[in-house]
């Protein structure tokens, strides 16, 4: 087993036997401690991680993988998200996803909304909206991500009773979704639009 790896398993077994030996009188509570505790222990093994790896290239030992992310992705849980600004209409963005190993976005958490606005901020522009895994084109109002799940968690903006599949869309009509970063929100548009998208991969479990 490697430097790092035994390192954060102590610290992993470590947080287990001392949640263990308290009393759960509320165990959301708890759960919330032990989240953000294996939060702070990932975040220091990352640091750990890539000490090692700094050192391992200069005494000639094996050099491990310390990201969960390719380069410019993001993480978030336990996916990787990539912000492109070349702008396509829905089908060819799920092709570009697809040929960097990837799938247009799958949005299920508050925390995923959080960090996608996040990095649109920071990538700056104009863009505001970009194209993410989520249609009824299959089946007029039955919304399906593109692994074919339904949505559990809807974040449509539902003050412009999104999705309306609006009329002046025509014979058409708006069956692609499109997430609004600045406010978290999905609408409802033509997928022959031309927007930016978001690609998500499964992100890669540490050595």
């Amino acid at each position: 087993m490697k430097g790092p790896t035994i390192f954060f398993c102590l610290l992993l077994g470590l947080l287990v036997s001392e949640a263990l030996s308290h009393d759960v009188d509320n165990p959301e509570e708890e759960l919330s401690s032990l989240m953000l505790r294996h939060k702070l222990l990932m975040n220091r093994y990352r640091r750990l991680c890539n000490n090692y790896s700094n050192l391992a290239t200069n005494c000639s030992a094996p050099v491990i993988e310390c990201t969960e992310c390719p380069d410019g992705w993001i993480h978030v849980g336990e996916k990787c998200f990539l912000v492109s600004t070349d702008r396509q209409n829905w089908s060819n963005s799920s092709e570009k996803c697809t040929e960097i190993g990837g799938h247009l976005a799958i949005l299920t958490t508050k925390e995923e909304h959080e960090a996608l606005e996040h990095e649109g901020r920071r990538i700056g522009g104009l863009y505001t909206y970009y194209w993410i895994g989520l249609n009824d084109i299959e089946t007029e109002g039955e919304w399906k991500w593109v692994d074919n799940s339904e949505i559990k968690t809807p974040f449509w903006n539902t003050l412009k009773s999104e999705p309306d599949n609006h009329p002046s869309a025509g014979e058409e009509g708006e069956d692609c979704a499109v997430l609004d970063s600045y406010n978290q929100n999905w609408f409802d548009v033509p997928c022959s639009f031309m927007y930016p998208r978001i690609c998500q991969m499964d992100a890669k479990p540490l050595q």
